[in-house]
């Protein structure tokens, strides 16, 4: 069975560790320096005994837990995707795809991307570092149109799909034959799209629009490039105005999960705009209807549209999700707990019945 083995970063490890070790022997250093027959239980004595042993105790474990890492590899199959010795099924893996998010260090003050491959499994999103491993974002980008089933093309057409570039709408691809191209041919279609949005997005937005239900593979594919752009910023409004105009047609017509495969496309990295605080507002809305699926829904795409920074500055988010740590459905107050605790919001724990649930309802 062919397979492809993706090992994790020992360049990248090594360093980590050392980085984590430096730290470990200064607060070694700083314990060999204090005098134990001299030191008393004033504040004053006691901050360098603290500081020592938090530098070891912190660091060293940093630097373990890396080393325990590894291990851990990331394997391409035709059957589906092993990450870190858990094996997805393609069957089962909905829109996997390569992301990168904007990281900030505060202690730094500097700003740097990551990238993510990314997908849902079973209703969870899984996301899994690029840079940890051996490998860039676009060799995974051509590993998932490689061996992922739906990306492959038929083995009973002997006709290879020949990209025509796209010069007005009639001519906008799906997202499906999208992932059968060349990955030359794939960035050329990325490109002749966001040429599209450059020259008219008055008309992008029309056709998007007229097609949500007609073509909703070529709108996936219209979102999916814009998405790809490198200046993501210039696209944000736009996509969290489309992100919005279709979730809220889902709510009304009843047709959310339906519509979900479309908007799942649109990828926002600035979400201090108004554009995004009304996606917000929207979602938020989604959380307090009364089917199930609406609200799980609403819950996994708000990630994606808020920070620490967001709902430190947006009180009334984090009331709304600490209302729903009381849902009925236990799926909604775990999600609703780990969304709050990735965010560093302090919230009242689960019962130890939800939390025993996880175990038996992964």
């Amino acid at each position: 069975m062919e397979k492809t083995v993706l090992n994790y970063s020992i360049k990248g490890g090594v360093f980590h560790i050392a980085w984590n070790m430096v730290f470990v022997v200064l607060g070694i250093y700083f314990l060999s320096i204090i005098n134990v027959e001299k030191i008393t239980f004033k504040f004053g004595d006691l901050i360098l005994p603290i500081v020592a042993v938090l530098f070891i105790v912190v660091y060293g474990k940093k630097a373990l837990m890396t080393l325990f890492n590894f291990h851990k590899k990331i394997i391409f199959s035709q059957e589906g995707l092993e990450l870190n010795e858990i094996f997805y099924e393609w069957k089962d893996i909905i829109f996997p795809r390569v992301i990168s998010k904007t990281e900030h260090t505060a202690k730094y003050n500097l700003s740097y991307k990551e990238f993510y491959l990314t997908f849902v499994y079973k209703q969870k999103t899984i996301e899994i570092k690029i840079d940890d491993y051996d490998v860039s974002e676009n060799e995974i980008k051509e590993l998932l149109k490689e061996y992922t089933p739906k990306f492959t093309p038929s083995t009973m057409s002997e006709n290879k799909i020949v990209y025509q570039p796209i010069h007005d709408f009639d001519q906008i691809i799906t997202l499906d034959e999208y992932y059968d191209l060349e990955y030359e041919e794939s960035e050329e279609a990325i490109k002749d799209i966001q040429k599209l949005a450059v020259k008219d997005l008055e008309s992008v937005k029309r056709f998007c629009e007229n097609n949500i239900y007609a073509q909703p593979d070529k709108v996936r594919f219209v979102y999916y490039a814009l998405s790809e752009d490198e200046d993501l910023d210039k696209w944000a409004d736009f996509l969290s105005d489309e992100f919005r105009r279709v979730y809220q047609i889902g709510l009304e017509q009843n047709k959310v999960k339906e519509l979900s495969s479309v908007i799942n496309e649109i990828i926002v990295e600035t979400i201090d705009s108004y554009p995004a605080e009304r996606v917000r507002e929207i979602l938020l809305k989604g959380l307090d209807y009364k089917e199930f699926e609406t609200r799980l829904n609403a819950l996994e795409f708000l990630p994606d549209w808020i920070n620490e920074q967001v709902l430190k500055s947006n009180p009334s988010i984090v009331s709304k999700l600490r209302q729903k740590l009381k849902d009925p459905e236990w799926k909604i107050r775990w999600e609703t707990s780990k969304l709050l605790e990735r965010n560093k919001i302090a919230f009242e724990s689960l019962s130890t019945l939800d939390k025993l649930r996880r175990f038996i309802n992964p």
